[in-house]
């Protein structure tokens, strides 16, 4: 087995575009072929591309997603702690190795896609050893399914647990078959921030694929950007990423939902779909209006994913006030590999400490689930 890099998904299209897949839809040839054309990922960007390329017998078999990190900015398993580590040291923590979802704290199945079977012992030693070749400090590997993130922490690379809160559908017909699932205070509560929208005269209306056109990709991003600044938060993708993704065969998986006060445009939420899941993503308003966030990002998602019999909504990271909601807590999984033995050490220590109070705060947190028992 032999490894490289090549600077861009477009020098291995073919290959991806059959192989690239996953049960996120992120994880597809044309989200990361228009992330680097739109220059989101790049050296100014701190995001620099250098998917990992596995060969056997001198043929393509396999790629790694992967990005050549020269900052922190955009990760959503944050290794804050680990630079000021290496840091107190006056160890080189930077260049990194990342692979993930830029931008985007969605879970993946696997991290690498093959046309063949790979074994992930002898994959796991292969990508040690090419680390060491490269002199890259550290590599990380986010937001990855439990078998394989179990599978790479019996092969050195040291895993972390996070938390994230997803609905998933029982059955539900409609959004009142939900809320009677629901405990009498939470149900009522989500009544009642429904019922103001309702009587703010707000109404949604939803668009998919080809519904969806530059002018409300232009509306959107309006949003999007108005929302980062009151946040102070940092705008890591451009507008020129969203409108290549309307112009490609990507659209198919975007859902936009907007909202208006009559003719007047108010705001909105840019989902994606796979076969089993749908994803909120994006969301943003230009004025403050009370629950418009929870109407876009959880309520409007239910509906969608009831109506169109899909099987669970990821709402994105952070947020207990998710669970009253319908959103419950789960654990995440990322793997982690450090060149410095020391360091590794006491940051394994850290992170089996960390993963124990992860799973208590979970159990702590399941104690609020707004279900009926």
């Amino acid at each position: 087995m032999n490894l490289s890099t090549v600077s861009s998904i477009e020098e291995i299209k073919n290959f991806c575009k059959k192989n690239l897949n996953d049960y996120s839809p992120f994880i597809d040839y044309e989200f990361y072929k228009r992330l680097e054309t739109s220059k989101c990922t790049s050296l100014e960007t701190g995001w620099v591309p250098e998917h990992i390329v596995i060969k056997k017998q001198n043929k393509l078999a396999g790629v790694i997603p992967n990005y050549r990190k020269f900052n922190s900015n955009g990760e959503y398993v944050f290794d804050h702690i680990f630079v000021n580590a290496y840091n107190q040291l006056g160890l080189q923590y930077f260049p990194k190795y990342l692979s993930a979802t830029p931008f985007t704290p969605v879970k993946r199945k696997n991290f690498f896609y093959s046309d063949r079977k790979i074994d992930l012992n002898t994959l796991s030693q292969s990508i040690v050893e090419f680390l060491l070749q490269k002199k890259i400090p550290s590599f990380h590997i986010n937001f990855i399914g439990k078998e394989i993130s179990n599978k790479l922490k019996e092969n050195g690379f040291l895993q972390r647990l996070g938390i994230q809160y997803y609905w998933y559908n029982n059955s539900y017909k409609t959004f009142d078959c939900f809320l009677s699932s629901l405990k009498r205070k939470k149900r009522k509560n989500i009544i009642k921030e429904r019922e103001f929208l309702e009587k703010q005269k707000i109404s949604f209306h939803v668009k998919q694929s080809s519904e969806i056109t530059p002018e409300d990709i232009n509306y959107f991003y309006q949003c999007y950007s108005n929302t980062i600044k009151k946040k102070w938060s940092v705008h890591y993708l451009n507008i020129e990423f969203f409108n290549e993704l309307l112009k490609s065969d990507y659209k198919k998986k975007m859902v936009l939902i907007q909202a208006y006060d009559k003719s007047k445009f108010l705001g909105c939420s840019l989902h994606f779909k796979s076969k089993n899941t749908f994803y909120g993503r994006y969301w943003g308003s230009l004025y403050e209006i009370p629950y418009l966030h929870f109407e876009l990002c959880y309520y409007q998602a239910i509906e969608f994913a009831i109506k169109n019999e899909l099987h669970k909504v990821e709402a994105g990271a952070q947020g207990e006030h998710k669970i009253a909601r319908g959103y419950l807590p789960e654990l995440t999984y990322s793997n982690h590999w450090f060149k410095n033995d020391e360091l590794e050490i006491a940051i394994k220590s850290y992170l089996e400490d960390e993963g124990k109070k992860i799973i208590e705060n979970i159990e702590f947190l399941k104690t609020f689930s707004p279900f009926k028992n």
